[in-house]
């Protein structure tokens, strides 16, 4: 293809997806030159480009070649950039989907046989301001989150996903409430979640909620219902056990982390205990075994309060910090963890870095050798980072 940036009708796009071949699964699981534990994705905001860096035996990471742009960052469209934020991965590693928040777009990008993004990737309209990109287990849908202009409930954008990876035409769903940031599904993909933030929130403001979706079959959404949980206000980031019976969010405003069980009908309570403290919590994320919680504190100023913040799961859903809790990584604002539990990754926005961590007994975090490392783009944000698996039977 010699156009850069490609608008196109489904129709068109899928005729041009095809002429770029995709990874299946079983090309990616014998390739034997990928990266020994996986492949990390940094969206980076100001540069307009993804990171593609190859995930090393202890953690380290490296530079799949320099970043690749998103597309569509033209002034006529965007002003000063086009914001790249959030990023999903397909289940088979061969595409991977990134929005533009500034012009309002989804990057389609093809995967490389070592992990990298290739050049050129196709672009599809969503609403206005997107941030936010979930995909289902099965990856025949995903599902962006959008802003709009602020003044009114925001919208999701559902996608069907065909064989090829290619998007089909978008289905807009109205949410309950303005800025929505982050979406996760439940394991059995019954239900979505919603959480909302906006940067102008402050203590005076009225609780957040969490916006309860039921998943049809089809991929597409009901009418969210009543509200089935309020946290406090500018609510970034929220995460699922992976057994689905936990949910947690933070608050940005009141500095915490808000610990909801979940219920067979989707409904969530909160879990019994003090919210613990973080300052300035945004991403967060659960460990594969469920026994530990991830939490970025984008507060940029020297320990004790700057850092990942580290907690262990009891049973009844409460949090106890981790020994080490927290580890210096200050101003993060996105937390990544391979799926095998090995590696935690958390990104520093202003320095455009990110820190690598193998996971130790207790949660305990020890740093990889070289970390932090630099993205080669610049200010990976909120939702910035996504993880490309490498099978562990071709690990070295």
């Amino acid at each position: 293809m010699s156009s850069v940036f490609m608008r196109a009708g489904p129709a068109v796009l899928a005729a041009a997806l095809l002429c770029v071949p995709a990874l299946a699964p079983t090309q990616a699981a014998a390739d034997p030159v990928l990266p020994p534990s996986g492949v990390l994705y940094v969206t980076n905001a100001d540069s307009g480009d993804v990171s593609s860096m190859a995930i090393g035996p202890k953690g380290e990471l490296t530079l799949l070649g320099p970043p690749v742009s998103t597309g569509g960052c033209t002034p006529e469209r965007t002003g000063p950039g086009c914001t790249p934020r959030g990023i999903a991965v397909a289940p088979n590693g061969a595409t991977v989907y990134v929005v533009n928040s500034d012009s309002s777009t989804l990057a389609v990008f093809r995967v490389a046989a070592r992990g990298a993004l290739q050049p050129n990737p196709l672009i599809l309209d969503t609403g206005k301001e997107p941030w936010g990109a979930t995909l289902s287990a099965d990856g025949r849908t995903l599902y962006v989150t959008e802003t709009g202009d602020g003044t009114g409930n925001g919208t999701i954008s559902a996608y069907h996903i065909g064989l090829d990876g290619t998007p089909g035409p978008r289905r807009a769903f109205e949410t309950n409430s303005d800025h929505p940031k982050q979406t996760v599904l439940s394991p059995d993909g019954r239900f979505l979640y919603l959480s909302y933030a906006d940067a102008e929130e402050t203590e005076e403001s009225p609780p957040r909620v969490i916006t309860r979706f039921a998943v049809l079959p089809d991929g597409s959404l009901e009418e969210p219902g009543r509200d089935v949980a309020k946290v406090g206000p500018a609510s970034y980031g929220i995460t699922m056990s992976p057994d689905g019976g936990l949910l947690y969010a933070t608050s940005n405003v009141a500095q915490n982390v808000w610990g909801l069980r979940v219920g067979k009908d989707g409904s969530l309570t909160p879990v019994p205990g003090l919210r613990p403290f973080v300052p300035d919590a945004v991403g967060l994320k659960v460990t594969p075994d469920g026994q530990h919680l991830y939490v970025c504190a984008n507060f940029d100023t020297d320990a004790p309060l700057g850092g990942l913040y580290g907690f262990t799961i009891r049973a009844d859903g409460s949090l106890t910090p981790a020994a080490d809790s927290p580890v210096p990584s200050f101003g993060t604002s996105s937390v990544a963890i391979t799926p095998d539990g090995r590696d935690v990754f958390a990104n520093v926005q202003d320095k455009s870095l990110v820190h690598a961590f193998a996971i130790g007994s207790g949660g305990r975090l020890k740093e990889a050798p070289g970390s932090p490392f630099k993205t080669g783009g610049s200010r990976p944000l909120f939702q910035s980072l996504a993880i490309r698996s490498i099978p562990a039977s071709i690990r070295q």
